[in-house]
């Protein structure tokens, strides 16, 4: 009788040990108490986690881990849309090597602004990471990093900065199908957005229609950089608000599908803001396409621009 009530109350003590910490989880991931800085740290865990990978630098180098732009004046709306951006490029990372799908996923028409959900989605990331650290027999980073004064922009750029590492470690696994996704997307909203008749269903029909050079991943690329900067333009005039400076960087390597997704899902973090600001219900898009190609992208953001045109007539 006296082992039974011992195991009871064991059982009893731990119980209220897994509460209590469960509460203690909760109080530290508090919206109040999280902030850019703490982010920010998070970002540099996974960076050097990363690393570990490369621990000689050979694919590392820095003409090839160098990311394809940088921001200025980022917010954590779309610090929150390049987080899970990261988080998808990890989870492919981990189905590579471990083939579990591991850690959570985030839906595109998804949206939050505040740095705790930043710092939720890059937790889910580094699940994934070392997953495959564990399957790869990989020691990972245990030192700690201390915090420094962080701006949502100082994320931005770093978590860009991961995005690149991951893609050099799964190859560019990152498909024309899988930017697509996120265009079709910013796609409805710029129609429910800009558009004078808006036309959501047309975001299913065929994008092969008018589509005869072909385009590369860079030619897209340029695309959205040019649809960004009009973007900007029409929110600052037509609803009084800021967005995002972003500026291509100088560098000497071939633009990729992964450094296409990070730059829509920047498209989309303007969007879907835009769409919440305006009370306009964002929905969801599970639109199914076949053999995407970088033409088919790039075909598809002209029909953004043109949509963002009708503003100014």
């Amino acid at each position: 009788m006296r082992i039974i009530k011992i195991v009871l109350f064991a059982q009893l003590f731990f119980s209220a040990w897994s509460t209590y910490a469960a509460i203690e989880s909760r109080k530290t991931l508090s919206t109040e108490d999280i902030t850019p800085s703490d982010v920010y740290v998070r970002a540099r865990l996974i960076e050097e986690q990363l690393l570990t990978f490369d621990p000689e630098r050979k694919l590392f180098t820095h003409a090839q881990s160098a990311p394809a732009y940088k921001v200025a004046n980022a917010q954590p709306r779309e610090v929150f849309f390049l987080a899970k951006s990261l988080n998808f490029s990890a989870k492919r990372l981990s189905l590579n090597y471990t083939n579990q799908d591991i850690g959570r996923n985030f839906a595109v028409h998804v949206y939050r602004n505040q740095p705790i959900h930043v710092y939720r989605v890059l937790n889910e990331a580094l699940k994934s990471i070392q997953a495959t650290q564990n399957t790869l027999s990989i020691a990972e980073f245990k030192a700690d990093i201390p915090k420094m004064i962080s701006t949502p922009t100082h994320v931005y750029n770093k978590i860009l900065r991961n995005n690149r590492l991951l893609s050099l470690l799964n190859r560019d696994k990152i498909q024309p199908q899988d930017v697509i996704k996120i265009v079709d997307h910013c796609y409805i909203l710029s129609q429910l957005l800009f558009a004078k008749s808006p036309v959501v269903e047309d975001a299913g029909v065929s994008v092969t229609e008018d589509i005869s050079l072909d385009k590369t991943p860079t030619d897209v690329f340029i695309h959205l950089i040019k649809t960004l900067k009009m973007l900007q333009i029409s929110t600052e005039t037509s609803f009084n608000l800021l967005s995002m400076e972003i500026t291509a960087s100088k560098i000497e390597r071939e633009i990729e599908p992964s450094d296409v997704l990070d730059l829509a899902m920047a498209l989309n973090a303007q969007l879907t803001f835009l769409a919440y600001q305006q009370k306009i219900k964002v929905p969801g898009t599970n639109i199914d396409r076949q053999e995407v190609t970088p033409s088919h992208v790039f075909y598809l953001v002209s029909k953004i621009q043109a949509t963002l045109e009708q503003k100014k007539r």
